[in-house]
């Protein structure tokens, strides 16, 4: 698993190759859950309290309905055990609907290009990938909070090309066309090709149209809310 984990990063296609024999995906998305979850922990509880005094700014009407019902110190005030443990079930869930969720997007994707593959090869190469905008991503966001010691406006996404503000709704729409995600659907697309032996342009069109898909679809629901 080790020598899958580090082609994953530095030779994508060579992983495709072997892949094509040994449809794993089990192992290295646990290893993936589980590092992401140990990067993300140790600045959830601060990530949680910033989050709440913006929510006084942004939403003061909303603070205000759960000052008046007594909810709001029981809420602003969380522990930071139940912190991390709700950060916790928030990447847990997530994370196993998207390996099974976008496998089956890349797998309607390549049947526009060939007829070989099946959902348990779009399934092996897309958990690799996750290592690169989870695993990875997580860590990075983590050294970047660390230095600047706040999560607000911490992002790896488009919005870093600009002077919006996160809170905007541009902000949030761009917020959702992540770097680490880009980089995964490269290497996705990479190691697609590698395991069906089709051009690397035709696997590229695929895994980048599952991205932009599933980006354009977060963004939109962030315009609106």
């Amino acid at each position: 698993m080790i020598k899958r984990i580090y082609l994953t990063i530095f030779d994508p296609y060579r992983l495709g190759e072997q892949l094509r024999e040994t449809k794993k995906w089990a192992d290295v998305a646990l290893v993936v859950l589980l590092l992401t979850i140990v990067f993300s922990l140790p600045y959830s509880p601060r990530a949680y309290h910033e989050a709440m005094a913006q929510l006084e700014i942004q939403k003061p009407e909303v603070v205000k309905q759960l000052k008046d019902s007594g909810k709001w110190d029981k809420i602003a005030n969380l522990p930071d055990q139940t912190v991390m443990i709700r950060a916790s079930i928030g990447i847990i869930i997530p994370f196993v609907f998207s390996i099974f969720f976008t496998a089956l997007l890349l797998l309607v994707g390549i049947r526009i290009f060939t007829p070989e593959g099946d959902y348990a090869l779009m399934l092996a190469s897309w958990s690799h990938v996750t290592l690169i905008n989870y695993s990875l991503a997580a860590l990075v966001k983590g050294i970047i909070i660390w230095a600047k010691g706040t999560t607000v406006g911490v992002t790896t996404s488009l919005l870093l090309l600009t002077n919006l503000s996160p809170f905007s709704k541009m902000g949030k729409f761009l917020s959702a066309f992540d770097l680490f995600d880009l980089w995964a659907a490269i290497a996705c697309g990479l190691i697609i090709s590698g395991a069906l032996s089709i051009e690397r342009k035709k696997a590229l069109y695929v895994s980048l149209g599952v991205w932009l898909i599933k980006a354009l679809i977060l963004g939109g629901l962030g315009l609106l809310f």
